[in-house]
């Protein structure tokens, strides 16, 4: 571990002031509602150009997937993961190393082949640290470091485990079958709210977890594959799968929660397994499910891909926003898929607000058995035309080269070899989370061009809509991976990093414009979405840096930017 030292708005808001000069930043997304919008106006449109880097930190494991953590930041002290899970603790205005957490020795072994470390980031609340290390919840004091001893055994909760146990007595480890976390936590009144990958791991089903932060103990959980009757949403979910398979459904990011309404939001990842053994729409998988906070009983739900062959998670959080449209109050949700589309809903009932129409897809030359759905909702403005997708869906700038070996295809097309198709199984809007700021009224999405043999290095899309009418306001496209999460602030300014082989660059655009204000070349790719916050008086903009292609590099970078010291 090194330190260099470098000379509700929306619904409930959960960036405090805990005195005059600081600023916190304590969950995953600043507040319930994700909507990642700072208040502090410090650095602004007219002075980010001056930005630099104020410090870095190291922690030294680069053994996982990119760096993913998103930074929380409480009372002037910054928590981070790395890849498996572990924290440390930093003083936010300089970087200096507090305490550190290993949970590498505690997570176990028994992975199943294909576990690759990743973890993007902890929740703090009352005084603790909780983060998510394989299949464990881990609870610790934010201010030493040390286990929290009511909490599971000596700060460590088997949750996931403990679900598992009663249904499959013969398992040994949650891990051992696929079932790991990734994501950091979402925290309300006493209970913990998180979700379990990982899809491509066969799992029978990824679980909604609600757990109480003092001891632990799982209070519901909420099956995503119904398995049986004894799982909640089976009348529903069950007649959609035929065939045998009932596998996938992973949970990668961060709920969103509406206190008033009681509920809390989770996207659902893709199916696994054999297509041909899943006839059917495949619920509740590629879905939004609004679930109550106190029961996890279903209160709505939204697929976004019937039968999913082409691997288009919606893997995302949702964020919650209110607006006007047409002279009514619509309090709103809105996700963008990795199958390219950004989909805005009521979050009171999961209709939509503008219309999303099921339009016939390609069915013809899938291979035998697997019959594609004939139709996909397709999301159009208020005034009736479809809407721009938030990246390509049919394939760009493709060489000479792979045409000639390969033909390209409509989106939605039944897979088969040497066919080129976007966005492709690493396009669309990945993990990333959206912002919204209620000065422009807009909403800011990252997502990543880059079709199926395409030839070509992936391109970054960054697009602001507006929500009331689903039109494009404006795009920028930048080499690399738009793979992470924006922060916008009241300063005018929003904040994205790019994922890219090579290195990555951190910009910062106008809000209303999209003009491009700043841009730092971090020296590694950017996976990580970022955080703004105030100490001592100091604005600061920090981000996690560390990756490659599609983040199969790993890195350890934390950098925290400010403007110049008088």
């Amino acid at each position: 571990m090194i330190f260099v030292s470098l000379a509700m708005v929306a619904l409930v808001s959960a960036q405090s002031r805990t005195t005059t000069t600081t600023v916190n930043w304590p969950l995953h997304n600043l507040d319930l509602a994700g909507t990642r919008y700072s208040t502090l106006d410090q650095i602004n449109r007219s002075n980010v150009k001056s930005l630099t880097p104020r410090w870095l930190f190291q922690h030294g494991v680069i053994d996982g997937v990119s760096n993913q953590t998103t930074p929380i930041i409480v009372d002037g002290t910054m928590y981070v993961t790395d890849s498996r899970g572990s924290v440390y603790a930093l003083d936010a205005a300089d970087g200096h190393l507090l305490w550190t957490y290993d949970v590498t020795d505690l997570i176990g072994g028994g992975a199943r082949e294909g576990y690759v470390f990743r973890n993007r980031g902890v929740v703090y609340a009352n005084g603790v640290v909780y983060t998510g290390g394989g299949s464990f919840l881990f609870a610790l004091d934010a201010k030493t470091g040390k286990p929290l001893r009511g909490f599971g055994k000596n700060g460590q909760a088997s949750v996931i485990m403990d679900v598992l146990a009663p249904r499959y007595p013969d398992v040994k480890s949650a891990i051992s079958v696929g079932y790991w976390f990734t994501t950091a936590p979402q925290f309300l009144n006493g209970v913990l709210y998180i979700g379990s990958t990982r899809s491509e791991s066969h799992i029978p089903g990824g679980y909604v977890l609600a757990v109480d932060a003092m001891t632990g103990k799982v209070k519901w959980n909420f099956n995503t594959i119904p398995q049986n009757a004894n799982d909640q949403g089976w009348d529903i979910a069950g007649p959609t799968w035929v065939g045998g398979e009932r596998n996938g459904g992973g949970i990668w990011e961060t709920a969103a929660i509406d206190p008033q309404l009681g509920l809390l939001y989770m996207p659902v990842g893709n199916p696994f397994g054999d297509s041909t053994r899943r006839a059917g729409t495949n619920l509740f998988t590629d879905s939004i499910i609004a679930l109550t906070l106190d029961t996890g009983t279903l209160k709505w739900y939204f697929q976004q891909t019937h039968h999913d062959v082409w691997d288009y998670d919606s893997g995302a959080p949702p964020i919650l926003f209110d607006m006007q449209v047409r002279g009514q109050r619509v309090r709103a949700l809105a996700h963008a898929s990795k199958n390219g589309y950004l989909y805005i809903l009521d979050r009171e009932t999961g209709k939509p607000v503008h219309p999303i129409k099921e339009m016939p897809v390609p069915t013809a030359g899938g291979r035998p058995g697997d019959q594609p759905w004939p139709t996909q909702p397709i999301p159009f403005t208020a005034s009736g035309k479809p809407m721009e997708p938030v990246c390509p869906i049919v394939p760009l700038d493709i060489p000479p080269a792979q045409l000639e070996k390969n033909k390209i295809v409509p989106q939605y097309a039944p897979q088969a070899a040497n066919q080129i198709q976007a966005p492709g199984t690493g396009g669309g809007s990945s993990y990333s989370p959206i912002s919204y700021s209620p000065q422009t009224g807009l909403l800011y999405v990252a997502a990543i061009d880059s079709p199926t043999n395409s030839g070509r290095g992936a391109k970054g899309y960054f697009s602001a809509y507006d929500p009331t009418t689903g039109e494009l306001k404006w795009r920028q496209v930048f080499e690399g991976y738009g793979q992470a999460g924006s922060v916008v602030t009241a300063g005018g300014v929003v904040f994205v990093g790019a994922g890219s082989n090579i290195a990555g660059y951190f910009y910062a655009y106008d809000a209303r414009t999209g003009d491009l204000l700043w841009k730092f070349n971090t020296g590694a790719g950017v996976f990580s979405s970022p955080s703004i916050y105030m100490v001592n008086g100091e604005e600061f903009v920090t981000v996690a840096s560390g990756g490659g292609d599609r983040g199969r590099r790993g890195g350890d970078l934390i950098l925290s930017f400010a403007l110049p010291k008088p």
